[in-house]
């Protein structure tokens, strides 16, 4: 090998400021709400626009970032706004919020995978856990003083999300589901305060913590990984997260058996699912629904089978409520035909090892029950470093192979320095 071939390639400015950048743009993702909460509480009235102004600001940092040479990645890009663009146009119905949607799996998988460094994700991992978890305690702990800087639902008023008539005085300032009508689902001496942290809401803190569960699951070389598993955990019983709790244990169910699973039943599981709700929606008689594991089935096979066949094909004007149905609302708004494109390009995507796909099918569980309950694989503040984390696993060489990759550049720098 001449001395040439062995000196590596100069990094550009922007390799250099990845690292910086990636986590930068990953912690405003989690904590720009609580950020426009504290103005919106002390001193300056925050509306929709400025939320959405936020939320567009950190995807257009993410892309500048994860876009690079790939052309698989701006091919993705064309064909999605090409169809979205298709949509719109038979609805008649310009919609941003049905493309901005999708394009926060696509930019932040992009990021990871761009410049995959497993230990970047390791700290982008421990240090969002330690401010939700620090945050979370302040709420818990002083919660008078955390409402007096943080009145959550009057932010959520402000920003259009909770309508005045929907205010309760059990909750206070907290969100509506702040706090539990009976007793706590887990560890029920805690009280039936649901801590939400910087997410202002319990349900995203509990994804939030199987989250990082999974990563340190998954990450048996990261330093502290038991802490780390510990601090998903905390933040899922803290937030009183039923649903953070059966994910973690499906998924690692899911992590265990994933290298004697091939791809296709994973490709095949949301729409089996679909079919299934469907066909309970349609033949069952019962119509009240409880707030329960078998009473959200209901409802969402309810919102499943309320939708038009143009609907399902996303091709409706109408946008009614579907939130509490991540299926219903993903085919209300991006059509089965994208639904479908989309998820099989996301599964059979490929990872350099053979190690990354047990993770992936994991995530890939947590998105399936996920979608059951609600449409937060599209959230920002939670699917940042969700795809974040996916991108980096699918596109990290093995260890080894940084090893030697390390080893090959520190020899490589010896032998410049030498013939200096």
């Amino acid at each position: 090998m001449t001395l040439a071939a062995a000196r590596p390639a100069p990094a550009s400015l922007r390799d250099r400021l990845h690292p910086t950048a990636t986590l930068a743009i990953l912690f405003g993702a989690l904590t720009f709400n609580a950020g426009l909460c504290f103005l919106n509480t002390s001193m300056l009235a925050v509306t929709d626009t400025m939320v959405m102004a936020m939320e567009g600001l950190l995807l257009a940092l993410a892309f500048s970032f994860a876009l690079g040479r790939s052309v698989p990645v701006y091919l993705v890009l064309v064909v999605f706004l090409t169809y979205a663009a298709l949509l719109m146009a038979m609805r008649p119905l310009i919609d941003p919020k049905a493309v901005r949607d999708i394009l926060i799996p696509i930019a932040f998988y992009a990021l990871g995978r761009r410049l995959p460094d497993i230990r970047l994700a390791d700290k982008a991992v421990f240090w969002s856990a330690a401010i939700v978890l620090a945050m979370g305690c302040f709420e818990y702990f002083a919660l008078d003083v955390f409402t007096t800087y943080f009145n959550v639902i009057k932010y959520y008023v402000a920003r259009g999300t909770v309508a005045p008539s929907e205010l309760s005085e059990q909750t206070g300032a907290l969100f509506q589901s702040g706090v539990r009508p009976d007793a706590r689902a887990l560890l029920p001496f805690l009280g039936q305060h649901r801590v939400s942290s910087v997410f202002l809401e319990p349900v995203s803190a509990g994804n939030f913590g199987a989250i990082v569960y999974l990563w340190a699951l998954y990450r048996k070389g990261m330093k502290l990984r038991w802490l780390v598993g510990l601090m998903g955990v905390a933040c899922v019983i803290l937030a009183d997260a039923r649903f953070g709790a059966y994910v973690s244990l499906a998924a690692t169910g899911v992590y265990l058996i994933a290298r004697h699973v091939p791809r296709a039943p994973f490709v095949a599981a949301p729409f089996l699912i679909l079919s299934i709700l469907a066909v309970y929606g349609l033949t069952t008689a019962e119509k009240v629904w409880s707030n329960d594991i078998g009473g959200r089935m209901l409802w969402t096979s309810m919102l499943l089978t309320s939708l038009t066949p143009e609907a399902v094909f996303g091709l409706s004007p109408d946008k009614p409520f579907l939130s509490d149905s991540g299926y219903a609302y993903t085919l209300n708004q991006i059509g089965l035909i994208g639904f479908a494109g989309l998820w099989a390009l996301f599964v059979l995507l490929p990872q350099e090892t053979r190690r990354a796909w047990p993770y992936k099918a994991a995530a890939i569980t947590y998105i399936l029950l996920l979608l059951l309950i609600s449409d937060s694989v599209y959230t920002i503040k939670t699917a940042a470093l969700f795809w974040f984390l996916l991108g980096t696993s699918d596109g990290a060489p093995a260890e080894a192979a940084l090893r030697r990759l390390a080893r090959r550049q520190a020899t490589a720098r010896e032998a410049v320095g030498a013939g200096a």
